[in-house]
């Protein structure tokens, strides 16, 4: 008789969510703007390099991080567009990516979505429904 063999399955919990927004202002304007307007403190990190495996080559997205040490969350502010694709390939109408993760509480990102739409910049910004992302595991990046 042969070895046995194991599955190991392993799930990822979901502490996070995703808002899409579209705005036509670069993302350090935009960025610059959320600090000023909701009282974060966004700060340009290292750009994220994805692979694309259908292109064959490397997609670097502008990236800017914020963690709120009261609330205890972090944010990062994804460019959902590069050079050799989209981040999220299927939010292709979606300009930017805002990952919040932490202890979510759902009355406060709603609180933060009116705020960002009452933002001039940003045309609109909503949640983003995470079972209709094919390419879940790129949030999982950082």
């Amino acid at each position: 008789m042969g070895p046995k063999k194991h599955k190991l399955s392993v799930s990822m919990e979901q502490n996070y969510c995703l808002l899409g927004i579209v705005s036509d202002e670069p993302d350090y304007k935009l960025c610059w703007l959320m600090n000023n307007g909701i009282q974060t403190s966004f700060v340009k990190v290292d750009d994220l390099v994805v692979y694309n495996k259908k292109l064959d080559a490397g997609q670097s997205h502008s990236l800017f991080y914020f963690e709120n040490e009261n609330t205890m969350l972090t944010y990062r502010f994804i460019k959902n567009l590069a050079d050799h694709g989209y981040f999220i390939s299927n939010l292709r109408n979606i300009d930017y990516l805002l990952h919040i993760q932490g202890d979510i509480i759902h009355h406060e990102i709603e609180e933060l979505i009116k705020a960002l739409n009452a933002l001039k910049s940003i045309r609109m910004c909503v949640p983003v429904d995470l079972h209709k992302i094919s390419e879940k595991e790129r949030l999982h990046l950082w």
